[in-house]
């Protein structure tokens, strides 16, 4: 469906927007602007046909654009939107990006990457495409504004390509080069001089007054060979094998660097190794996990490694960043780290299971058939992989699976997307035996409730579309047994696991955010309840609730801070201007996280800067503690180190916590 979007233009809403012909040039304001664009009747039966709705973006700024999509079922965009996705667009290279309308049902949170564009990321309940009346096309909140061109807008029934022109923009090291910085590398030959400098300086400086673990040599409980949790009357601890309050300060994604996916971009980089040979190591095929995963991969950290080290060069990373951990002072190998590195190393460490219990068929998103014998099933061969940790004493726990994209939908009412779909679900037949128990059997009153007319329970079996707009009654209904779904997801298979492993901690879920009290069910099966908090600090009245609503610890799995001051396009999902501001909202937000009674750990995301131009799914945050160089990022480490330095302190109240807040700044690339 091709049109000129001139001819369906409605406004402009914080932006100046001018017209070149069929061409577009937004002026967005630091607070976001969009324009806005009808559906006409007309368009109707070419929008029925349509796939994709596609775009052509340019624009200049050394950072990546967040490109945003809303859509509405009003004409004028005057009512609540009803989907929308942010994209974003590399700088100095334009970037075709096609929205797949088929997401507009919001089933999948992100989308798999195209050449050109970086990560993708919808929200919202979602629409039918038929009920499309309006769409608006803009960008988010950012630092300062944004210029951008916009061409090419039309609905598509097929695909298109994705053309790429070549305009080498990352250099030989991995490196952005339309910038220049404070601590950029400057040839390969430097790089390879300081990280054999490094290495051969060798030295290792554990934190002071720490038990072989890493835990607190002052402050000792009942040792039972493995960790555990201890409510000692003042707060919650972890306690590590030999009794020892442990208070858990991880590194996440410890690994030799971050792959970057290079399908499609290849005219993007000064220059790319062969596949094999010398640097086979660096290249990767992503063949598990999806289409999400797939494709080619090439990792420039492993890559300087191997220029610097040789075929050595893994045991000697391994080394030098175990040293750099201790100096630093963590004690805990965060999610997703090397087993080779765990394994060669005296680290405490936690583990991720892998493959959580799934079936065929889903309620909503990735929430499964959780009532059937499939699931039970899965979860106990899910448990079996818990064997192999037998009697590993730095193992603290493990996590049943980390962001369900289920739980990103706030307050979603999983039996009622439970309804919408047909009777090939056991969950839905425990719905009507659930529904039939509650009103005695009795129809008649069911449908009184209900404000419904079914002839009998099993009619329920059929797709029904908002029942919990029936009622009130229907809304509550719903809700309670949402709560016992949750529940069910988390018991059956940590059941299975304590079965299996009886004596590791089960940590839980890590759950994105608490999008619905209803999360907390089946929090009693855990050990210690996690969550991801991307804040400038942990909220003390949140944490709070969580420990009190589960009577169990907390530990949060993911936090980051990123600056732009360096050469990566986007900041992480908390910004801050500078390193040097980095390394404070780092301190702020660890010792104000120390000092609440309930946090036994915080784990910050992650080691490695992530690829340039962005990871399987587009992420590309300026997020680690090295880059790509592995050079050290050294205003953060500075603060990170004294942090970990005075933590025992802080979380035993001898010492208040630092609270000198870090100022935020809007979030820059997406």
């Amino acid at each position: 469906m091709r049109w000129n979007p001139k001819d369906r233009y409605v406004r402009g809403e914080g932006a100046d927007i001018a017209w070149e012909g069929a061409a577009l040039r937004l002026t967005t304001e630091p607070g976001g602007g969009h324009a806005f664009f009808r559906v006409d009747a007309s368009d109707e039966d070419a929008l029925r046909d349509a796939r994709f709705l596609v775009m052509d973006v340019y624009h200049e700024k050394d950072e990546a654009l967040g490109v945003a999509l809303q859509f509405f079922k009003d004409g004028e965009a005057r009512g609540e939107r009803s989907l929308a996705a942010l994209m974003g667009a590399l700088p100095g290279v334009r970037t075709r990006l096609a929205f797949p309308l088929a997401a507009l049902d919001s089933e999948r949170v992100f989308l798999p990457r195209t050449p050109g564009r970086l990560k993708t990321v919808i929200f919202g309940e979602g629409l039918r495409q038929r009920d499309i009346r309006s769409f608006a096309i803009g960008t988010p909140e950012s630092l300062d504004g944004w210029r951008f061109e916009l061409e090419n807008v039309h609905f598509a029934a097929e695909e298109p390509d994705y053309p790429v022109p070549p305009t080498p923009i990352v250099d030989e090291l991995g490196q952005y080069k339309r910038k220049t910085w404070s601590g950029k590398t400057s040839s390969r030959v430097e790089m390879i001089r300081a990280l054999r400098e490094e290495y051969e300086a060798g030295g290792e400086a554990a934190m002071p007054n720490r038990s072989a673990y890493g835990g607190s040599a002052e402050r000792r409980y009942e040792a039972t060979g493995y960790f555990r949790t201890e409510r000692d009357g003042a707060r919650w601890w972890l306690v590590d094998p030999d009794g020892y309050a442990f208070f858990s300060l991880g590194m996440d994604c410890v690994q030799p660097g971050e792959a970057g996916k290079v399908d499609g971009i290849e005219a993007l980089f000064d220059s790319l190794p062969p596949g094999g040979g010398t640097f086979k190591d660096a290249w990767r095929t992503g063949e598990d996990g999806g289409p999400l995963h797939r494709g080619r991969y090439f990792n420039f950290a492993v890559a300087n490694l191997i220029h610097a080290f040789g075929d050595d060069w893994f045991p000697r990373w391994a080394e030098l960043t175990a040293r750099r951990l201790k100096r630093w002072g963590f004690n805990t190998v965060g999610n997703w780290s090397s087993p080779e590195f765990i394994a060669s190393q005296d680290i405490p460490y936690v583990y991720p299971l892998r493959d959580f219990p799934a079936t065929e068929r889903t309620v909503f998103r990735d929430f499964p058939d959780v009532f059937s014998d499939e699931f039970r099933s899965a979860s106990e061969t899910f448990a079996e992989q818990l064997k192999a940790f037998a009697g590993d004493r730095r193992l603290i726990g493990y996590f049943l699976r980390n962001e369900p994209l289920w739980a990103f939908a706030d307050g979603v009412n999983l039996a009622e997307k439970l309804l919408e779909k047909d009777d090939g679900f056991e969950s839905k037949r425990e719905l009507i035996r659930y529904l039939k128990e509650r009103y005695a059997e009795n129809v008649d009153d069911f449908n009184a409730a209900w404000a419904s007319s079914f002839a009998s329970f099993d009619a329920l079996l059929a797709p029904i579309e908002n029942a919990s707009g029936r009622s009130e009654r229907a809304r509550a209904d719903l809700e309670a047994f949402t709560r016992r779904m949750i529940e069910a997801y988390t018991a059956i298979p940590s059941e299975a696991c304590k079965r299996v492993d009886p004596h590791h901690l089960n940590l839980g879920m890590r759950y994105a955010w608490i999008s619905s009290p209803a999360l907390y069910e089946g929090s009693q099966h855990f050990d210690v309840f996690s969550i991801n908090c991307y804040k400038m600090k942990p909220d003390a009245d949140d944490i709070r609730e969580i420990a009190e609503r589960t009577g169990k610890p907390v530990l949060i799995g993911e936090f980051h801070f990123g600056a732009p001051d360096v050469g990566l396009l986007a900041t992480g999902l908390r910004g801050v201007a500078t390193q040097a501001e980095r390394g404070k909202a780092y301190r702020y937000y660890t010792e104000q996280a120390a000092a609440l009674p309930a946090l036994v750990g915080v784990h910050y995301f992650i080691l490695n800067d992530q690829a340039l131009l962005g990871r399987f799914d587009g992420e590309n945050f300026q997020i680690g503690a090295v880059d790509v160089c592995h050079r050290p990022y050294e205003d953060f480490i500075r603060e990170v180190a004294e942090t970990h330095a005075r933590i025992y302190d802080v979380a035993s109240g001898v010492v208040p916590p630092y609270d000198e807040e870090a100022k935020e700044i809007p979030r820059v690339g997406f």
